[in-house]
């Protein structure tokens, strides 16, 4: 996986439109003076979003977007401004993108990012498990159900 880009996001990325880093253009194939290109990519879940990259058509700064399918993204997935996403390419297989996105937290009094999509064992929800950064390293815990109690707050045995 080559890593395209990564942007904190501003409020135009979340309302409008994600403006790409011009020096990631390249690696989008527009073929042929095209100014659009339509592809999918896959979040950490392995979900499918089909997004198209746009170019202005003139001019010598080309000023590339995520248009179409962006915005349904932002609002599927609660992605905010400040939070950071990063675009890969996997080289080896053609035209396969892959999509991260990291919200900022501050944990022990430092400032770290987490996934905003826990990766997702075998018959857990998104609920059941998250992952955090701490001290640099990624960590996975799950969510233990909440148990019945009574007023007095012990666990009901069943």
């Amino acid at each position: 996986m080559k890593i395209l880009f990564s942007k904190v996001l501003t409020n135009t990325d979340i309302q409008k439109r994600l403006a790409v880093p011009n020096n990631s253009l390249k690696h989008f194939e527009l073929e042929n003076g095209n100014c659009s290109k339509s592809f999918e990519v896959k979040d950490k879940n392995g979900f499918t979003w089909p997004f198209r990259c746009y170019v202005r058509n003139d001019g010598a700064y080309k000023k590339p977007v995520l248009s179409s399918g962006w915005r349904q993204f932002v609002l599927n997935k609660g992605v905010h401004q400040g939070d950071l996403i990063t675009l890969y390419k996997d080289v080896e297989a053609e035209a396969s993108y892959k999509i991260e996105v990291q919200r900022k937290i501050k944990l022990l009094g430092k400032e770290c990012w987490y996934n905003l999509e826990p990766d997702q064992p075998t018959g857990a929800t998104a609920q059941d498990k998250r992952k955090i950064l701490l001290f640099g390293k990624e960590c996975g815990y799950f969510l233990e159900p909440e148990q019945p109690t009574d007023a007095t707050g012990e666990v009901i045995q069943d």
